[in-house]
């Protein structure tokens, strides 16, 4: 009877309660619309990685002819503690929230980890590839690290070469992952539409290679249309997520053109 009750605590800690459609970082720090729509806020680094505006619009680029956002934006943001001191203080709720996390160094994760403990949010995503931010150290234990805590884990993976990660990731007890971060480039972390097929692969290659322990996959990358969603549906996902869709202006005083999107990932996703 212990034993199972100790399983039982383990599988409830592990269950992500998220909606169908999920809005990427760094756009859900910005585009929140009602509805079954989950926000992920991010992605925090540990210290304050400041830039003036100028600087960030001038290393993001869209390709039309691609459909593709090229960034080299570099994980601007104001630190984790900035967040903790807004939710702490009640300006900021994260408990129907993801917060993206990512390290530089083995003590940054693991300081970024005790603060997520601190906020408990709806979910935790560990950033584990980020083109345009040079070298990274990740501890070898990061993963048992990440489990340790009460907070659900979602693993967000790079579009190649993620096969260790994953073993890794699973052996250590995490099930849940999001398919797939930006692809390196010359020029830095490429998303939109040339990503969607290489993380549609992503998904498929999960639950063929995976089958067992049961994953949560949040599926992304190229989501423009209600066509979208089917495909990422189809493939395995379980959640949808939006990113570089709500770059256009037009999201800074509407987020009807979501509405489509989010019908269709509900009602495919909730049956």
């Amino acid at each position: 009877m212990v034993i199972l009750s100790g399983v039982k605590q383990v599988l409830e800690k592990m269950e992500l309660k998220l909606e169908p459609l999920i809005i990427a970082a760094p756009f859900g720090n910005y585009v929140q619309p009602p509805g079954a729509v989950t926000a992920t806020l991010g992605t925090f680094t540990a210290a304050a990685r400041s830039g003036r505006v100028w600087r960030i619009i001038k290393t993001v680029r869209y390709y039309r002819r691609l459909g593709a956002w090229v960034n080299k934006i570099g994980l601007r943001n104001p630190g984790i503690d900035w967040l903790v001191q807004r939710v702490q203080s009640g300006r900021v709720d994260v408990s129907n929230k993801i917060v993206s996390i990512h390290g530089f160094e083995p003590a940054d994760w693991t300081l970024l980890l005790e603060r997520i403990e601190s906020i408990k949010p709806a979910a935790v995503e560990l950033n584990m590839s980020c083109p345009n931010v040079g070298e990274i150290h990740v501890p070898t234990d990061l993963f048992q690290q990440a489990v340790a805590g009460a907070t659900p884990v979602i693993v967000k993976l790079p579009p190649v070469r993620y096969e260790a990660m994953v073993e890794g990731a699973i052996g250590a007890g995490i099930r849940a992952f999001h398919c797939c971060n930006t692809l390196p480039v010359p020029a830095g972390g490429l998303s939109g539409k040339p990503l969607k097929p290489l993380s549609l692969r992503c998904l498929r290659d999960m639950r063929s290679r995976w089958p067992e322990p049961k994953l949560t996959l949040v599926g992304g990358g190229g989501v423009t249309s209600v066509a979208d969603v089917d495909e990422y549906i189809e493939a395995g996902a379980d959640h949808v997520s939006v990113g570089t869709m709500t770059m256009h202006p037009r999201y800074l005083w509407t987020t009807k053109p979501l509405d489509p999107l989010i019908l269709r990932a509900k009602s495919q996703l909730r049956g």
